[in-house]
């Protein structure tokens, strides 16, 4: 499955599934982890990425090696984050798309990250099969996605 950084996000992190987003060493997953469950989301992040979303998908339209720029994936596996902050900074016009936007390419791919796992934890919430978060995901992040989760959606949705 390819899965891109902007558009339905929501649905697209509910699928995502199986916890997808692991660095590929266990010491790196677990600093990756740790990372990521320090990293606070905030609406103001979120509405920063969801503006990077869109214009790197108006950006890719006009130049389709962009395209891959904003995917978190490669074949065998999920990129790390250092692996997608890499990816993304190969390109100067996504790197400067983001930092226009007021992010550092990391913080934005964290914020990215970050969203993904919180709504994978809240949909797993439900579900009495699963008994844990997927790595990474913090109970605040969760709790603040669950909080926001109507202003989320209209703020990725296609249209503005």
């Amino acid at each position: 499955m390819t899965i891109r950084l902007c558009g339905s996000t929501l649905l697209l992190a509910a699928l995502s599934g199986v916890f997808g987003l692991q660095a590929s060493s266990g010491l790196d997953k677990q600093t990756e982890d740790r990372e990521l469950a320090a990293f606070r989301l905030s609406m103001e992040k979120l509405r920063q990425a969801a503006q990077v979303d869109k214009l790197l998908d108006k950006l890719s339209q006009t130049d389709p090696s962009l395209k891959n720029a904003t995917q978190f994936v490669k074949q065998g596996g999920v990129l790390s984050i250092d692996e997608t902050v890499n990816r993304i900074d190969e390109h100067p016009q996504a790197r400067a798309t983001i930092e226009n936007a007021g992010f550092s390419t990391r913080k934005y791919v964290l914020t990215k990250y970050c969203f993904e796992r919180s709504t994978q934890a809240l949909f797993v919430q439900d579900d009495p099969r699963e008994r844990s978060h997927p790595p990474g995901a913090s109970k605040e992040n969760v709790a603040f996605v669950k909080k926001h989760l109507k202003e989320i959606n209209r703020l990725f949705s296609e249209n503005p």
